[in-house]
């Protein structure tokens, strides 16, 4: 409505407009109030994260410490003494640091994405953030089993599986498995495997390095489509595959499971760069998942806008968290090459 102004002449209509008795709200084209799509994602989050973390689950397990303990297959008894354990028999447990990083989704629901989206799309806006989070942690869990230290950003530091840099980062050996191998500081779970082809010989070679440490659980190993191709052309290579039940619960997880071979369940993934085999035993869960101390900072975050009255623009999701293995003999990785080792590059 309009009303008088005295700087008019008389009769001449005014320009200035009264207040909206009530204000529209932020809705999608489809005249859906984005507050209710806000409120329908927090939910969804929440369900979401409330939900196993797929095969992935079965090789991690959860902290909130900066440090922790861990056995390596090392704990023995000895012949009984005087009321006292011998010096080496209390430090035989590994403390592994254990990172925590905060990582965001480079997206946020603008006020035009809003509007000129309905609330179908912007719900598939929000199950694709949750897919990228599966994403970052399957890509975050490869990029710790195949980052060995040494080389920067590691210089001095010996992490992963066993990486041969135990010398250099003032640590000891792996400890012997029922005194059949006594490892050195140079023991290597990062292996090239010599030959520029995959051979029937790197399954044995890499399983035998897990084994060698006394974990004998169900092996798990990650390959690249490229090594999938390649091993269908070797002699003594069969694509047929038995059903049993690991290979139906991994399946039913979402992964393509090549077959049984030689005590290994080979899984096809691509976040395998081409060109390395990564397997790892499942019994023991040899990687650590760091979350934050505070219980409603875990899992990933909707956070919202900084426009209260429209809490879905501007709202982004975060997820803090980082992993790291702990249980240093229960995997390894070999890379098919006739030249040295070359760590795999990731980006975040």
């Amino acid at each position: 409505m309009s009303y008088p102004d005295s700087n008019l002449a008389s009769g001449q209509p005014s320009l200035r407009v009264g207040k909206p008795l009530t204000i529209e709200g932020l809705f999608t084209y489809d005249d859906i109030d984005s507050r209710m799509l806000y409120k329908e994602f927090q939910e969804g989050v929440q369900v979401y994260n409330e939900v196993e973390w797929g095969l992935m689950s079965q090789f991690v397990k959860n902290t909130v410490k900066e440090n922790v303990r861990v056995w390596q297959r090392n704990m023995e008894f000895v012949t009984a003494s005087e009321g006292y354990l011998e010096d080496w028999q209390k430090l035989r447990a590994m403390e592994v640091s254990v990172p925590l990083d905060e990582f965001e989704l480079g997206f946020a629901f603008t006020k035009k994405a809003i509007q000129e989206s309905n609330a179908q799309e912007l719900r598939e806006t929000q199950g694709e953030a949750l897919a990228a989070d599966q994403r970052l942690m399957a890509k975050r869990f490869f990029y710790r089993t195949m980052t060995p230290g040494g080389a920067a950003p590691f210089v001095g530091r010996s992490i992963g599986f066993w990486d041969g840099n135990m010398a250099a980062a003032l640590m000891r050996a792996p400890p012997s498995w029922k005194g059949n191998i006594n490892f050195t500081t140079a023991h290597q779970h990062y292996d090239p495997s010599g030959v520029a082809n995959i051979a029937l010989s790197d399954f044995s070679a890499i399983k035998r390095e897990i084994r060698e440490h006394g974990y004998s659980g169900s092996l798990f190993l990650f390959m690249n489509l490229q090594e999938v191709e390649a091993c269908e052309n070797l002699a003594g290579w069969t694509t047929a595959m038995t059903s049993n039940k690991i290979v139906e619960t991994v399946a039913e997880k979402g992964f393509e499971v090549i077959k049984q071979f030689q005590g290994l369940t080979l899984i096809q993934d691509d976040w395998i760069p081409a060109g390395y085999l990564m397997a790892i035993e499942s019994r023991v869960k040899p990687i650590t998942m760091r979350e934050p101390v505070n219980a409603r900072a875990r899992g990933l975050k909707l956070w919202e806008g900084p426009y209260s009255n429209y809490p879905l623009m501007e709202a982004y999701y975060s997820h803090r968290f980082d992993m790291a293995v702990v249980h240093r003999g229960a995997g390894a990785v070999r890379q098919i090459t006739a030249g040295a080792w070359i760590t795999p590059t990731w980006t975040f």
